[in-house]
């Protein structure tokens, strides 16, 4: 289970990437340091929080489900923090930039949260 589950989850975040980048450098000709800043921030905060669910589940698995919640009010008020760092209201349509990629790797935070509770109930 978890290593189809964390390959799937890999592949989702680098194609998100990979689209996002592609939109950011071709479409809008915009400079590709912010992104790549952006992306990486997204990467350490998204595996910290992979990695915080995966303690919570060794150690209070009936909180998962809760936790999750939590964990995504922690990684907003982070990229609410890093959107004014990186000044994201000089870029164009900043919005889309800001809170797409944030859905999306919310996205695949609740479907391991969901595998990894899934996983649990099947043992």
């Amino acid at each position: 289970m978890q290593n189809k589950s964390n390959i799937v989850i890999s592949v989702l975040f680098f194609l998100t990437f990979i689209i996002h980048f592609s939109i950011w450098k071709f479409v809008f000709h915009l400079d590709e340091v912010t992104i790549i800043k952006f992306y990486l921030f997204l990467s350490v905060i998204f595996m910290m929080m992979i990695t915080l669910l995966l303690i919570i589940n060794r150690t209070f698995p009936q909180f998962v489900g809760m936790s999750v919640i939590g964990l995504i009010l922690v990684k907003f008020g982070l990229m609410y923090l890093i959107k004014n760092k990186l000044h994201f209201e000089a870029i164009p349509n900043f919005k889309f930039h800001f809170i797409i990629p944030y859905f999306v790797l919310t996205a695949l935070l609740t479907y391991y949260a969901i595998q990894l509770i899934n996983y649990d109930k099947k043992q």
